[in-house]
């Protein structure tokens, strides 16, 4: 059994890591896109879409092997105490300014402008999200 905890613990920690190297460099390639001139816009989409899926399948791993690590340990009766509260909530902003990101992205792929302006917006609060992720992250490793 610790075996599996453990093994389910490094690939929650990839997760992580995944999830947070995607969403920062997600929310530094959506002001790039915006800014960048309608028919240069082409080079940044891939990157942008790249970038957001890596995040998205980071999130997607953190809450699958999250709750099997919580089930698993409370199912030992070694239920965690810390770090149980904080990360659910931050996860699900980051999933949803990342949602706000595609959403934009996909706007702006069908010639409408106004997806810019959701991208500009879903970049701050994707950097904030993942930053906020990041020290609840270490934090529960205190």
């Amino acid at each position: 059994m610790a075996v599996l905890l453990n093994l389910l613990l490094w690939l929650h920690a990839a997760a992580l890591a995944i999830g947070v190297g995607g969403g920062l460099a997600a929310s530094q390639i959506g002001p790039r896109l915006v800014a960048a001139a309608p028919d240069q816009r082409a080079a940044w989409r891939p990157l942008a879409r790249s970038f957001s899926r890596s995040a998205g399948l980071g999130l997607g791993l953190l809450v699958l092997t999250g709750a099997w690590l919580f089930w698993l340990r409370s199912a030992a009766g070694d239920a965690p105490v810390r770090g149980v509260k904080g990360e659910p909530a931050l996860v699900a902003a980051m999933a949803a300014a990342l949602g706000l990101g595609e959403w934009g992205l996909a706007r702006l792929d069908r010639g409408d402008e106004g997806g810019a302006r959701l991208l500009r917006v879903s970049a701050p609060l994707t950097l904030l999200a993942v930053l906020a992720l990041a020290l609840a992250a270490a934090a529960a490793f205190d």
